[in-house]
């Protein structure tokens, strides 16, 4: 079995190629740091090549363009500069931009130019706003991703505390400030350039030992730390030896997200001057080790020879894996699979840049002879621009965050019913209620309880039986509801009723991680856990008549006290109860449920009561039923839901006041549709809960879930990679029989215009007679478009509640088929198409509609059952949201996939026998995973 070895976080190679779409108006989306990679919003790897831009007469063709801090005339140059550079025909997709200390510091200053002796804050802030924040906008209007470095360059020597560190974290933090620049998807910021040797914790200057790295290491995280405070930019941390040298950080990397490291190469630098093999052996030692877990960006880097005098880089471009410089670095990079580079050589220059070559007897000059950067790197960049490039957002994203500091109720535009919320450190959870959905009890993540992202499905299935199997029966409208989360004491606690088995406890050390299930041996009615301070366990639970028991530490009844009296009540309904100790009161906050709903608190300064009913309860838009939560910063808020149609029940988030020691729901008891986010310390970045799906990973995603238990022997991502395969399951005779039907909820959106969609590509040669696959909107009524066998033809069907139209035959192997919901009209409309451009309606308009027999809110699904016999298949190679979706717009299409045997564990061990470690020290221990797949092992670091 061969073994090839690669580092953990690289679970599956992926090579990326797409035909080129055309450089001008190259999309620009949001990129993030996903491991060792850059990639962006679908997860594409993306590597970026630009150029290098500094605003000061000097760097600006040496004071013969502009000068006396002429505003004007040096954006007019520097903006002239990139439409000319773009003109030329260079293929480049970011701009690093030099804030030079022209504009900050001091006029006259006689101190050190390169920024912190001459810095004036007041001109930094004045030229910021004026010089380098307009030189953005407008590299950013013309597609170019922008790198901020700071004002100067580092001394020889720097210190932890030490001025210039305080210079920096002073810069940083006016720039992270910045309206504009901060949380700006198009903008990075590189922090320092060329620290050379900094204090070590031996007392010397140095950059070549471990301690000297840890306190570079902890030197940049202070600014990361500074700048993290205000902002999400992806930062790039410069290494030692005027950044050359970064093995340090292996060991003891910066923390943090959207981290990665900024390197300078030149001719010279890391064995370079020596051929290939040094070359590659001082890039192994000082920035591989790096590049395994982070993405690189080179931020300085040119050659030509010395003749020129126009490159920082005296070299020549020479062969790959032989002698020479340029093709050397890019054979290097190109094999790193992660690196970003630019080209260092003077602006201008570029932008004189023909492509033409010279004319026989002509000298070559350094824009055109081979053995100078420009030449090999235009062509290069030319290459590249078709791999590995940034593909567009997708257009039709639910979200409630404006943007502006405010959100948008619903918070989220889809049915999360039930909510419970908890705060664990800086992080917020909800779960809310999944019914017969499986695997279920969804819990999302948030850093604002406005932007919230998948968390996990802990709850795998509740029973086998033949109800939740579909056999013969069902458990529609029953299932797992009304959940309790709560966190003591480093463990995660998720109790859930049922209707008819009752009640279960989940619980968990990792809340992302496996979960263990336990049948509680009482039923708890919509039910509130907790946790007291002095270690008692206690749950309020009932409809109507509330009580509250005591429960031991294997969540035992000890003692049941009925607490509220439905003689004492509003109406009736009262349920949904959450137990909470808040300052000296025990409050039971709960819901008169049914229509209208109210929001309502009781109080008790005993567990056991008498509780008294709050004077005045919330009764607003028939929002109601969930948590109180409490930020960082003391805020209070709660999370509820309200009852909004067809789409179901979506979580609502309303601010809270206290008076008289009672929770005021709203503003001044009025809930609020627009309102400012809560403050939790930071701001956070706007996330959007997937929908789109390719089929690409190993497992399915979390947005998706199962009607009823699956069948795990019947679907796979892994018979065909790239596609979900549905096999039929069992004979039956209807849709709602029909077992792995796939599921995912029905997003609406903050516009009266925009319409919900679902599309499925699905192929269809391996059905068999009998065979019914396709896409519906499933509620109680549900309709669906799909395909059926008969007679060994393949005809279009449409299906209103069993009632079914037949229509025409598709000839091809592939049809694409298409669900459009309107949430503002409650109406549903079905199509097909042979090429995904032309789609025909089909069958009639179907009225959804929210009914306690499915009690979710309507879904799209995917399915495939059979009526005559098993054995039949399809496959579905993609599902949409968008309007208008092609694969190869959104996704790299080269897509090497995975295989089952690449993620089954075969063995584990570890070639070293004794490892032996001094206290404080630091040693390094090798596991290497043999995967089943002979292509496959990965060494774990």
């Amino acid at each position: 079995m061969k073994k090839l070895k690669r580092i953990l976080t690289v679970l599956i190679l992926v090579l990326f190629k797409i035909n080129v779409m055309g450089w001008t108006g190259m999309p620009m989306p949001g990129l993030h740091v996903d491991g060792k990679n850059l990639v962006d919003t679908h997860g594409n790897k993306v590597v970026l090549h630009g150029y290098a831009q500094t605003f000061s007469p000097w760097f600006n063709e040496e004071g013969t363009q502009w000068t006396n801090y002429d505003v004007q005339g040096c954006l007019d140059y520097n903006q002239g500069i990139i439409d000319s550079i773009l003109a030329a025909g260079w293929k480049m997709n970011f701009v690093r931009m030099h804030m030079d200390p022209y504009w900050s510091n001091t006029p006259g200053c006689t101190g050190r130019y390169e920024g912190e002796e001459c810095f004036d804050e007041a001109r930094f802030i004045k030229y910021l706003d004026e010089v380098f924040v307009p030189m953005a906008e407008y590299a950013i209007s013309r597609g170019l991703y922008v790198i901020f470095r700071p004002p100067g360059v580092c001394p020889e020597t720097i210190e932890i505390g030490g001025v210039y560190h305080n210079y920096l974290i002073r810069v940083w933090s006016i720039v992270s400030k910045h309206p504009v620049l901060k949380n700006h998807p198009g903008i990075m910021f590189e922090l320092a350039n060329e620290p050379i040797n900094i204090l070590g914790p031996d007392g010397t200057y140095g950059s070549g030992s471990q301690g000297h790295f840890d306190n570079l290491k902890a030197y940049f995280q202070t600014i990361v730390d500074t700048i993290r405070s205000n902002a999400h930019n992806i930062l790039w941390i410069p290494g030692l030896g005027w950044q050359s040298q970064y093995q340090g950080y292996a060991v003891n990397p910066v923390d943090g997200k959207n981290i990665g490291y900024a390197v300078h190469v030149y001719p010279g630098w890391f064995n370079s001057g020596e051929g290939y093999e040094p070359f590659q052996q001082g890039w192994n030692e000082q920035v591989q080790p790096v590049a395994d877990f982070a993405p690189i960006m080179v931020t300085e880097m040119d050659w030509a020879p010395e003749e020129y005098n126009a490159s920082w880089g005296k070299g020549i471009t020479g062969v790959a894996g032989g002698e020479g410089f340029g093709a050397n670095f890019k054979k290097i990079t190109d094999d790193a699979g992660n690196v970003s580079w630019l080209l260092f050589t003077s602006p201008h220059l570029l932008a004189q840049f023909d492509g033409i070559p010279p004319a026989e007897g002509e000298p070559y000059t350094f824009l055109n002879d081979p053995e100078a950067c420009p030449w090999p790197v235009f062509h290069w960049f030319q290459e590249y621009s078709e791999v590995n490039f940034p593909r567009p957002e997708f257009q039709y994203q639910s979200r409630s965050d404006n943007g502006d500091g405010t959100y948008t109720n619903p918070l989220i535009f889809a049915d999360f019913p039930d909510p419970d919320v908890i705060r664990v450190d800086d992080v917020y959870y909800m779960v809310s209620t999944t019914m017969h959905i499986f695997p279920g009890a969804t819990i999302l993540k948030s850093y604002d309880l406005v932007n919230w992202e998948y968390c996990c499905n802990p709850l795998e299935m509740i029973e086998s039986n033949d109800c939740y199997n579909l056999d013969g029966c069902d458990r529609y409208s029953h299932g797992q509801w009304a959940s309790s989360l709560k966190y003591d004491n480093g463990t995660f606690y998720l109790h859930f009723n049922t209707l008819d088995e009752g009640s279960y406890l989940l619980t968990t050390s990792d809340i992302e991680g496996s979960w263990t299930k336990m049948k509680l041996s009482n039923s708890y009615y919509d039910a509130g856990l907790m946790f007291d301070e002095d270690g008692k366990i206690y749950i309020a639970h009932g409809i109507d008549n509330i009580f509250i028991s005591e429960l031991n530490e294997n969540f035992e009844e000890i003692e049941k006290h009925q607490v509220i009296f439905d003689t004492d009540l509003v109406k009736p309904g009262l349920e949904g109860s959450h137990l909470y100790k808040i300052g000296g009161y025990y409050y039971i906050y709960a819901t008169y449920g049914g229509w209208p709903a109210y929001q309502v608190a009781f109080r008790s300064t005993s567990i056991f009561g008498p509780y008294e009913q709050q004077p005045t309860y919330f009764n607003d838009d028939n929002i109601h039923q969930g948590a109180l939560i409490q930020t960082q910063t003391g805020e209070w808020w709660t999370l509820l839901f309200y009852d909004k149609g067809a789409y179901g029940r979506m979580p609502n988030l309303q601010p809270v006041t206290w008076v008289d020691d009672w929770p005021v729901i709203g503003e001044n008891g009025v809930g609020v549709t627009t309102c400012r986010k809560p403050d939790v310390g930071r701001e956070y970045p706007v996330t959007v809960l997937p929908t789109n799906d390719n089929f690409r990973d190993y497992k399915l995603g979390m947005q998706w879930g199962w009607n009823h238990n699956p069948d795990p022997s019947k679907w796979s991502l892994f018979d065909r990679t790239d596609h979900l395969r549905l096999y039929t399951v069992n004979v039956v005779s209807n849709f709602l029989e029909a077992r792995n039907t796939l599921t995912q909820r029905i997003f609406g959106y903050h516009s009266d215009t925009l319409l919900s969609h679902a599309t499925i590509k699905m192929e269809i040669d391996s059905m068999k007679d009998g065979d019914i696959a396709g896409l519906a909107v499933f509620q109680d009524p549900y309709a669906y478009i799909g395909i059926r066998k008969n007679s060994g033809e393949n005809k279009v069907i449409f299906s209103h509640n069993g009632t079914v139209e037949s229509g025409p035959v598709i000839n091809d192997s592939i049809v694409y088929l298409r669900a459009v919901t309107d949430y503002n009209t409650g109406k549903a409309n079905f199509y097909y198409s042979a090429d995904n451009t032309t789609y025909t309606k089909f069958g009639s308009e179907l009225d959804m509609k929210f009914e306690l027999t499915i009690f979710t809110g309507n879904k799209f699904c995917i399915f495939n059952y059979p009526t005559i016999d098993t054995g039949g298949f399809v496959d579905i190679d993609w599902f949409s949201t968008e309007n208008s979706f092609s694969e190869n717009m959104y996704y790299d299409t080269s897509y090497n996939a995975y295989n089952k045997a690449a993620i089954t564990l075969d063995s584990l061990y570890c070639e070293a026998d004794t490892l032996i470690m001094l206290t404080g020290s630091v040693e390094s221990l090798d596991l290497t995973a043999l995967y089943v797949c002979p292509a496959w092992a990965i060494t774990i670091g």
